[in-house]
């Protein structure tokens, strides 16, 4: 018995500095300086180690807090999660980064981000659930405050891509309602087109359905105020001209 016991100790001794054999070197172990540690933390990154050089980079946080390197750590763990697309995570790390430090001069590099987290977390497919567009609008309304240059016109295209994509939401449910005769149901999608959505390229599309849904409801007088606005701005519009035989003959 005693054999068997001892056998089995030497066993665990072994395994155990064969653990220790196996433990990785600890990061940042040279690093004499904040900026030193962040350049190898992001050597990681750019390997693609994305894993790897976050957790150097929690590591040179604690050891260089306060440092401008700490605080560049903070925005590379988030774009680390976003290159995983790892989306909700990251755009929870920058959320983090703006209540922290909302003065920071990265703040609205940070906003940006989030919004295009939140962007890029919403499906493509029109039919499907679009909870993070709001979300994204909101945050890169506030990035195009807080940057200037190449960043605030990246920010306001990815604006207008996220709004567009709620207009064709909204369009798409209500030609939804629309095509199976729930035309009460369609007009307040078309409406919220029209006034929230403008200038986006689904305005006549939206008129028209609008103006054709009051026409099928028996309410001509409506329609016909459509077809008047058509006559301001979209006079030589298609969808006007269909419109109009509708409304004329009166069905």
């Amino acid at each position: 018995m005693r054999r068997i016991l001892t056998f089995i100790l030497i066993l665990s001794l072994l395994s155990s500095l064969g653990s220790l054999g196996c433990t990785k070197r600890p990061f940042l172990t040279s690093a004499k300086s904040g900026d030193e540690a962040y350049r190898e933390c992001k050597a990681l990154s750019e390997k693609g180690d994305h894993d790897k050089a976050n957790e150097c980079f929690e590591v040179l946080k604690s050891r260089f807090g306060g440092s401008s390197a700490a605080y560049a750590a903070d925005l590379e763990i988030g774009d680390n999660y976003f290159r995983k697309k790892e989306y909700l995570l990251a755009a929870e790390t920058f959320l983090a980064f703006v209540k922290l430090y909302p003065t920071h001069e990265k703040a609205g590099y940070a906003y940006y981000r989030i919004g295009l987290c939140y962007l890029k977390e919403s499906p493509k497919a029109i039919d499907r659930d679009q909870q993070y567009l709001q979300s994204a609008i909101q945050y890169l309304e506030v990035a195009i405050d807080r940057t200037s240059g190449d960043l605030k016109d990246l920010a306001r295209q990815k604006w207008i891509e996220a709004r567009v994509r709620i207009a064709r939401r909204q369009l798409y449910i209500g030609r939804f309602y629309y095509r199976t005769g729930e035309y009460i149901a369609a007009i307040p999608r078309f409406q919220e087109v029209l006034k929230n959505y403008a200038g986006l390229g689904l305005d006549e599309k939206a008129l028209y359905l609008l103006g054709d849904s009051y026409r099928r409801l028996s309410e001509q007088e409506r329609a016909l105020e459509i077809l008047s606005v058509f006559d301001q701005h979209f006079p030589q519009s298609p969808y006007r001209k269909k419109l109009a035989s509708k409304i004329g003959a009166g069905s």
